[in-house]
């Protein structure tokens, strides 16, 4: 990694997060036609990679836009009766909110801020109402939960018209996803995450199942078509002009990850949340409860301290670590250790986080 700089600080936030320097220096590629043999063997590439990566053979759609594009995306596709959505954060709470300007039927299963969403109380909902959709966050970002997908696919399993719907914005290419042996319908990334990319991308799964069903959405659409989206990928292109420089890094990357091994990345993430947990052990409560605490971003209720004035003084040194999110942000830390970061360097965040802290004022 490169050293801190206050000109150019290391990003220790949940994203945007670090892009190599090899990555970064991909997307100067020239250009080329975008429906042309080169584009399509550029997408079927990064497709099938990323595919093979989540454990999918389903279609990997790359969408040029934020995830919040594909949570669109979902809902005007795949909204075609109620939707249940698991809510137990920022992010989560963003989904519903998506389908309501969209004019869309549906429910919330929500809990406190910190907790997980547990399989009972999704079979509970499910078993109050029929759903045609369930949503989950797999990471949510603003509280450091991690919720435990494959026993939550296991519920909506049970139930043969219910699609599961899943944001892995920040968990893919962190965590081991299994999404056709979990059942999981759609799945989702933004690019600027554990991809460890520029924004604007957003990979996005879409099984077979789910295009079935967006078939007979009559609101799906131009744009976010799940229908003109995989019958463009069927011939390895996309219905509008896709975002060639950041596909051109994703490959990059991709070379990247393989170097590593997904295996080994998955490991190094637990690395770095173990290394925080032992950082904070004695000292700083964590907003989720052991055992279902995200690898990708450390939430620490930094009590004794002045959250704003800390931060301040980390960046005077080089270091940009998050706030708590909404109602955690005056009280908590995000300390973001996804993507490209290596132990050395949290190693070092976490050394600088000590000696700049600036206690609460009584």
């Amino acid at each position: 990694m490169r050293p801190p700089t206050p000109s150019h600080p290391v990003l220790l936030i949940p994203g945007p997060t670090e892009v190599h320097a090899d990555v970064a220096a991909a997307a100067t590629s020239p250009m080329i036609g975008h429906r042309g043999a080169a584009s399509r063997a550029l997408i079927r590439d990064v497709s099938t990679r990323v595919g093979r990566m989540i454990g999918t053979r389903a279609a990997v759609l790359p969408l040029g836009c934020s995830a919040t594009g594909a949570m669109e995306a979902t809902m005007r596709n795949l909204g075609t009766g109620p939707v249940l959505h698991c809510v137990n954060g920022a992010f989560s709470a963003r989904w519903s909110a998506v389908r309501e300007a969209c004019g869309l039927e549906g429910d919330h299963l929500e809990v406190e801020w910190g907790e997980p969403i547990t399989p009972a109380a999704l079979d509970g909902a499910l078993n109050r109402r029929r759903y045609t959709a369930v949503t989950v966050v797999h990471s949510e970002t603003s509280t450091g939960v991690l919720n435990p997908l494959p026993t939550l696919a296991e519920v909506v399993r049970r139930h043969d018209d219910t699609l599961f719907l899943v944001d892995a914005v920040t968990s893919m290419a962190a965590v081991e996803l299994c999404l056709d042996a979990w059942g999981v319908d759609v799945c989702f990334a933004g690019s600027q995450k554990a991809l460890a990319l520029p924004p604007g991308l957003t990979l996005c799964s879409v099984s077979e199942r789910a295009v079935e069903r967006a078939r007979t959405a009559a609101g799906r659409g131009f744009y976010f078509d799940f229908v003109r989206h995989t019958e463009a990928l069927g011939r390895d292109e996309t219905p509008a002009t896709p975002p060639l420089s950041l596909l051109y890094q994703l490959r990059a990357e991709l070379d990247r990850i393989d170097t590593e091994t997904p295996d080994a990345r998955y490991e190094r993430h637990q690395r770095l949340q173990a290394r925080v947990e032992e950082w904070a052990a004695g000292r700083f409560d964590f907003l989720p409860r052991a055992g279902f605490r995200s690898p990708i971003v450390s939430v620490v209720r930094y009590d004794g301290f002045d959250v704003a004035a800390t931060l301040a003084a980390m960046r005077e040194r080089g270091w940009w670590i998050g706030a708590g999110y909404g109602q955690t942000r005056d009280r908590y830390l995000r300390i973001g250790h996804l993507g490209e970061i290596d132990e050395a360097t949290l190693e070092d965040a976490l050394h600088d986080l000590d000696a700049c802290s600036v206690p609460a004022s009584s």
